[in-house]
């Protein structure tokens, strides 16, 4: 989760003023009682307003995010989940149901098939293990960092093409 929380700190430090308001407006939209900490409570509120399922995996992310280990999410434990939400970064593996804080595995024809489809995210052990039930017409699975890389190679000019001046 360590690398997750230099990534919050680097995009929070590059953010307009605009969005560090946003940041801090979510903040106090969570913080019902103006205690200046979130609780568990406070927390799932806002989980159960947003409408995610499975709430028992959002109560292990709090846990996540408390980084003291208090029982409260300060300011910049918020941001943390500012930008996890922000970013579409709630992925949980479709395997054993555990948060994904790094590179995972998903179903390429579900990816390309875009919201519509149901997709499948997995951890690395639940993939490398097989622990998983999923289309067997869907057998192709591909890491995160190779998709994106691979989009970002789909959409790259190609060197033969003119450059504008």
């Amino acid at each position: 989760m360590e690398e997750v929380r230099e990534t919050v700190k680097a995009y929070y430090a590059k953010l307009p003023e605009s969005q560090k308001h946003e940041a801090t407006k979510f903040f106090n939209s969570l913080d019902k009682d103006g205690d200046g900490k979130i609780t568990v409570e406070e927390f799932m509120g806002w989980v159960k307003q947003k409408g995610f399922k499975s709430l028992n995996r959002y109560e292990s992310i709090f846990k996540e995010l408390d980084k003291h280990k208090n029982g409260t999410l300060d300011f910049d434990e918020v941001l943390m989940l500012f930008y996890l939400y922000k970013s579409g970064r709630f992925v949980f593996c479709d395997g054993c149901g555990a948060f994904i804080k790094g590179v995972y595995f998903t179903c390429l024809k579900c990816f390309n098939a875009g919201k519509s489809a149901e997709g499948c995210d997995l951890c690395c052990s639940c993939y490398g293990g097989n622990n998983f039930n999923h289309r067997a017409d869907h057998a192709t699975f591909v890491d995160s960092h190779a998709l994106l890389i691979s989009i970002w190679r789909q959409n790259k000019p190609s060197s033969s093409a003119a450059v504008i001046n």
